[in-house]
């Protein structure tokens, strides 16, 4: 069989422009915004026809007009407002019928008899199709101007209603990718309000709980406070008259003076409890660091001797005196809580340093660690895992009040089997 070079040159043609029209549907349906594919599709439809003037119109929510989306080749002050009514010139002409057109000669068209082409068009041959869903319009595409000055005809008109059906199809797909953005983003708000509004939940509901407690242990505590400060005021007075008379024995004077310290302790213990249940705390002097530490170890040392715990520190120097809101009774529990985890043979490692007007502390034990579940009841009211002769839960209870009324911070991380270690963040300036 035998193939005339016309012939060639037609079949030649007709690949490449099937080949276009799959380049141009595959690329169309990469994109995922509206004013991208249509930008494309007008730009890549135009190339295919080679024509310097296209544009595409959308059609409203009213179903009524139709409003310029994107212009190609359209000077600006074209562009400007443009909206075409149904049946009006060839997009309006288009959308009513719902079927392509290609005129070869707008004015000497008898459809557009009323219709001047404007003085900006190089030529009066037009293509033009609806972008149809089904039977329901979407908008139309309207190409211009041959670049080669030929005109367009009928095989050209039923490539771009091919074409507009896939830039309508592709329109729709976005809608609905955007549409589920805007669910899926929608979802997320809710869960994430309604996460914030549980987690407040919980969290009001536990501070009520712990303000329970509180209120149950001011009660408790006032009880303890009559109950003990008048035998410890005794106690302190008859200490005090001892010291007095007793000037040349220093090894008695030694003793008085550790058993005076000791009901000092006590007189704070009272005071400190009856603060944290009132969340406030007396004020005082200036306390240093350094000596409120010694005097807190000096109280757990015979535990601290029988279990063979090592003391390992380190200290800044000339740290400044801080405000003394209880700074040595938060000492004390903690350094207390870290004897006992530590059954025997173990460490307790204490730093300390001031850095940007806060002293931080950091105290660290090798004891059994606390379990992952439980680290964040320990500040709670009442919560102990000791048994019942060393302890009811108040040690740090009493800590986090009285660093909260520094308006500080303490946080703890802990490994079962690990150890445990307390890092704690106090204003130095009030």
């Amino acid at each position: 069989m035998l193939f005339t070079k016309s012939a060639v040159r037609e079949e030649n043609t007709q690949a490449a422009v099937f080949q276009k029209v799959s380049e141009i549907c595959a690329a169309v349906n990469t994109v995922v915004g509206e004013k991208e594919l249509l930008e494309l599709s007008l730009k890549q439809t135009m190339e295919l026809f080679g024509a310097g003037r296209g544009s595409i119109f959308l059609l409203d929510k009213n179903d009524k007009d139709l409003q310029l989306a994107i212009a190609l080749g359209m000077p600006a002050e074209e562009q400007a407002r443009i909206v075409k009514r149904m049946g009006e010139g060839i997009v309006g002409h288009v959308a009513k019928r719902k079927l392509p057109i290609f005129v070869d000669d707008i004015e000497n068209d008898a459809r557009f008899h009323d219709f001047k082409a404007r003085k900006s068009y190089r030529s009066p041959s037009f293509i033009c199709a609806p972008l149809m869903l089904k039977d329901k319009l979407v908008g139309v595409v309207n190409i211009a101007d041959k670049e080669s000055g030929l005109r367009f005809d009928k095989n050209e008109m039923q490539l771009l209603d091919f074409l507009s059906s896939q830039i309508a199809l592709n329109h729709k797909r976005i809608q609905l990718y955007q549409k589920f953005k805007s669910i899926v983003k929608e979802t997320q708000d809710l869960k994430d309000r309604l996460g914030q509004s549980n987690e407040e939940a919980l969290h009001l509901k536990k501070q009520i709980t712990i303000n329970e407690k509180l209120a149950t242990l001011g009660k408790l505590a006032g009880g303890i406070a009559h109950e003990f400060n008048n035998p410890l005021d005794g106690i302190m007075r008859y200490t005090n008259l001892c010291l007095e008379h007793i000037k040349d024995d220093e090894v008695l004077r030694g003793y008085l003076l550790e058993i005076k310290h000791g009901l000092n302790r006590m007189a704070n213990i009272v005071k400190n409890l009856l603060a944290s249940s009132r969340n406030e705390f007396p004020t005082g002097e200036n306390v240093d660091f350094a000596q409120a530490l010694e005097r807190s170890l000096a109280g757990i040392q015979t535990d601290m001797e029988h279990k063979n715990i090592a003391v390992e520190k380190k200290i800044q120097e000339d740290i400044p005196a801080i405000y003394d809101l209880g700074l040595e009774r938060v000492l004390t529990n903690l350094l207390r809580n870290a004897a006992d985890a530590i059954k025997s043979k173990g460490t307790i490692a204490i730093e300390a340093k001031c850095q940007n007007e806060c002293l931080h502390i950091k105290i660290h034990d090798t004891g059994e660690g606390i379990p992952p579940e439980e680290t964040q009841k320990i500040f709670e009211p009442f919560y102990t895992t000791k048994s019942m002769d060393k302890g009811c839960g108040l040690g740090l209870t009493i800590v986090s009040e009285i660093i909260k009324s520094y308006n500080g911070r303490i946080h703890v991380e802990s490994d079962s089997g690990k150890g445990t270690t307390f890092f704690i963040n106090l204003p130095i300036k009030r």
